[in-house]
């Protein structure tokens, strides 16, 4: 693996610890949630919120989906399953997140 692959990856398991992150990622662990359904429970403001919802979109962790009930975004666990795994620090997804939520609290 290069340098350049290797800091990349560093970053985003890195991103995924950020506390707002993580939160957004438990959050969205229970199941998709609109933006302000999100903004009630993490307590950054909606643009900030959206910002990070954009960056965990672009790295494909989360997914955007509208539809006539408007806009929701859910978790795609099984990408940050892979990404998890393939740390050695995490056996699974539920260690993962159980690491995130210890993170957090």
């Amino acid at each position: 693996m290069s340098d350049n692959t290797s800091n990349e990856n560093e970053k985003i398991l890195e991103s995924l610890f950020e506390p707002d992150n993580a939160e957004i990622l438990l959050e969205l662990k229970s199941g998709p949630k609109s933006l302000s359904a999100l903004t009630e429970k993490i307590t950054i403001s909606e643009t900030d919120l959206d910002e990070k919802l954009s960056y965990l979109i672009e790295k494909d962790f989360v997914k955007k989906e509208e539809n006539n009930d408007g806009v929701f975004y859910s978790l795609d666990a099984e990408k940050l399953a892979k990404v998890l795994e393939n740390d050695d620090n995490f056996k699974n997804i539920d260690d993962g997140l159980a690491k995130l939520d210890s993170f957090l609290n």
